[in-house]
């Protein structure tokens, strides 16, 4: 089973710390970083999600419609 770490936690993971301090990388900057990350991820996610309930939608709408032209035509 696989932990996520929060952005908290990552910054401030010691063996990520002294990877980062290896790398000439600060902290800050890779918070910045994975915060970015995660608000595209969000974006992402959003966009798909908003995509698949407008589908439903009209895929409801579509039967809606036909089911009443079907009621027309009794």
């Amino acid at each position: 089973m696989s932990i996520d770490l929060t952005i908290k936690e990552a910054v401030t993971d010691p063996l990520i710390e002294l990877l980062l301090k290896a790398d000439g990388l600060n902290t800050e900057a890779f918070a910045d970083l994975l915060d970015q990350a995660a608000e595209e991820q969000m974006r992402q996610k959003l966009a798909q999600l908003r995509e698949t309930r407008a589908e439903l939608f009209y895929q409801r709408l579509s039967a809606a419609e036909t089911l009443e032209q079907a009621r027309g035509h009794c």
